[in-house]
């Protein structure tokens, strides 16, 4: 059975169409975070992109379907990059990815007139090439680099991102017409290759947001402005920090910020079930609290993942708060399971070198405990100076 152009990008679009609003759905009556809802703009944008192609397939000079469908796959593929970016809670630079589809519609709009269907497409695929690649780095680094599902579409972006760039070449060399493009980089291959993203995207998301769930049982969920571990919610969290560091800077004083990820906790949750996973959640939160300074912010923006911002007056006080929280923990094995003793990765930022923003110290802690982890866990590690 043959498939011709046209069938073949009508498939695409009705993969596109129906994957975007099953996600859709799921996001508003499941999980209904930030990162769902970039991905969820994603996904909407993908449905954008196929009206847009419709429109301008089946309509005479309705040049104004294929800038909207260009301007709209940008959004799509670049919202996939921002939200794995919110996952790995790093910001998630939308801007950069509105800017991508402003420069792509401005593009196809002077271009209309003379190139026709391919308006704007070196452009548009030289952005879906830049978008793809920065998509497939972020899914290798931080929690997403420990999900098989992560590192899956990794691999489907990557693939993409050699794909488009390919067919880049190809039309500026031979043009649309020319043999390379026309046989290997037509229309019909793309939208099989748009197919297996969308498809994969969509399955691959899915699961990471349903893993996110499950890893909030302790972690994320909250009363009132306490996570169900009895430390400050992430957003609680966020709010006391900026203040404690605005008035630091104000009064030149010196803040650290320790960053503390529970270790080996999914291999915990294998071996002896998900409620010892939120018994050491649980266990080592009240450790942070009964072994920092009373007036420290403890925060918990992920399931096994802690912050602490307390006032120091050296980097060594700094390094010795998070030695005696590091001892604390060996010293209190989880109450119902004499054998477990936790450990933690331990990563520290502090004004003296990052400054008093928090989202420089929020970066630089993290860069540090994912390096502790790297190196095996229960060490910490001091982040370098900007």
């Amino acid at each position: 059975m043959n498939l011709d152009v046209l069938t073949l990008m009508t498939m695409s679009s009705l993969a596109v169409v129906l994957c975007g609003i099953s996600f859709i759905l799921n996001t508003s009556f499941t999980r209904n975070d930030a990162t769902g809802r970039i991905w969820s703009l994603g996904f909407i944008s993908g449905i954008i992109v196929a009206v847009g192609y419709g429109v301008d397939a089946v309509t005479p000079n309705a040049w104004w379907g294929l800038l909207v469908g260009n301007a709209a796959y940008i959004a799509a593929v670049g919202a996939l990059w921002c939200g794995a970016r919110l996952h790995n809670h790093r910001p998630p630079r939308l801007w950069i990815v509105w800017v991508l589809a402003f420069v792509v519609a401005v593009v196809t709009a002077l271009q209309s007139g003379s190139e026709g269907v391919w308006a704007g497409s070196p452009v548009l695929w030289l952005g879906l090439t830049a978008l793809s690649v920065l998509g497939a780095i972020e899914l290798q680094r931080g929690r997403l680099r420990r999900t098989v599902n992560g590192r899956s579409l990794s691999i489907v972006l990557w693939i993409v991102a050699v794909f488009m760039f390919a067919r880049t070449i190809a039309f500026l060399v031979g043009g649309p017409d020319g043999r390379a493009f026309s046989t290997y980089f037509n229309s019909g291959v793309a939208a099989v290759v748009t197919m297996a993203l969308i498809i994969s995207a969509a399955i691959a998301v899915s699961v990471l947001r349903v893993e996110r769930g499950a890893d909030s049982a302790v972690g994320d969920l909250s009363e009132g402005i306490f996570s169900r571990a009895g430390v400050l919610s992430a957003e609680a969290f966020g709010q006391t920090a900026e203040d404690h560091l605005e008035r630091s800077a104000i009064l030149r004083g010196d803040m650290a910020l320790i960053g503390a990820d529970v270790d080996r906790l999914p291999e915990v949750n294998v071996a002896f079930g998900r409620a010892a996973g939120d018994e050491a959640i649980s266990a080592f939160a009240q450790t942070l609290r009964t072994t920092v300074p009373v007036m420290a912010a403890i925060g918990h923006p992920s399931a096994g993942r802690f912050f602490v911002l307390v006032a120091v007056a050296s980097e060594t006080e700094a390094l010795a708060f998070a030695e005696r929280i590091q001892i604390a923990l060996v010293d209190a094995p989880l109450p119902d399971r004499q054998t477990i003793r936790l450990t933690a990765s331990l990563g520290i930022a502090t004004s003296f070198d990052h400054g008093h923003a928090l989202s420089a110290l929020v970066t630089a802690v993290e860069a540090a405990v994912d390096e502790s982890r790297a190196a095996g866990g229960n060490r910490i590690v001091v982040g370098t100076a900007r």
